[in-house]
């Protein structure tokens, strides 16, 4: 019986990581039926179902109706975790992580565009286009686009030379102050020549996160706008009630 802090199913996929990098379980073998697992770690069959479906999100096996779960892979895609419950933790994800700019465009926004950056048509904005990396991984973690109130041009090829996040660069270089940010996330189906950018299979799950920089007077300055393979990437926030007593 396996016993740990950790929730069981967590240990139970851990195991079998390490046994299908080790080789215990080769590219292309089966792993045993659930009931044999179920035997061997000493848990429901809830737990190791549970167990499988981490392996699946992580890419190292295949499960077929008929055939069983097959191993297809010895090394997991990584996957980068942000938390976060302020402006500043957006920092330490542009420390993590890297942006390559590519393409930098004047666009004028239409009714579409206006509606995803929440702004009114008809509006100026600098597109810079890249694509975003966790730390030295080769798979890419999102497409980004980046739009810039075009005020703020200077800054322009100051955007992935440095660790720091485009609003920084905007408050540092303008002296402006972002006070809020507003952000939405939703989930998307990425398409065929975003999945060939990203190297996923088209019309795979993602994961498209728009956060909208806020200046004084409600002024949009920045729209930072990331598609990202769901397999990749995973956003936790913690939410605490807050008691009457604790204002005291």
């Amino acid at each position: 019986m396996l016993i740990a802090r950790q929730p069981q199913y967590v240990l139970v996929a851990q195991t079998l990581m390490q046994d299908i990098s080790s080789g215990r379980y080769a590219l292309g073998a089966l792993l045993p039926p659930e009931m044999a697992l179920c035997i061997e770690f000493g848990v429901s069959r809830h737990t190791i179902r549970e167990a499988i479906r981490k392996l699946q999100e992580r890419g190292l096996i295949t499960r077929q109706r008929g055939v069983g779960t097959r191993v297809k892979a010895q090394q997991g895609e990584s996957k980068y975790v942000q938390s976060g419950s302020t402006i500043s933790d957006l920092v330490q994800y542009a420390k993590d992580t890297r942006l390559v700019p590519g393409k930098v465009n004047e666009v004028i926004a239409d009714q579409a565009l206006g509606d995803k950056l929440g702004c009114r048509a008809g509006q100026r904005w600098l597109q810079v286009k890249g694509i975003r990396y966790a730390g030295r991984e080769k798979l890419p973690m999102a497409l980004t686009e980046i739009y810039l109130n075009p005020s703020y041009a200077g800054i322009r090829k100051l955007i992935g030379t440095l660790k720091l996040p485009v609003h920084t660069l905007i408050e540092k270089h303008y002296g402006e102050r972002i006070v809020e940010v507003k952000q939405e996330i939703s989930a998307a189906l990425i398409s065929a020549a975003d999945a060939k950018i990203l190297k996923v299979a088209a019309g795979s799950a993602g994961l498209l996160m728009i956060r909208r920089y806020l200046g004084a007077n409600d002024q949009i300055l920045e729209v930072a706008v990331n598609l990202h393979p769901a397999s990749r990437y995973s956003y936790g926030m913690s939410l605490r009630l807050r008691l009457n007593s604790e204002d005291d």
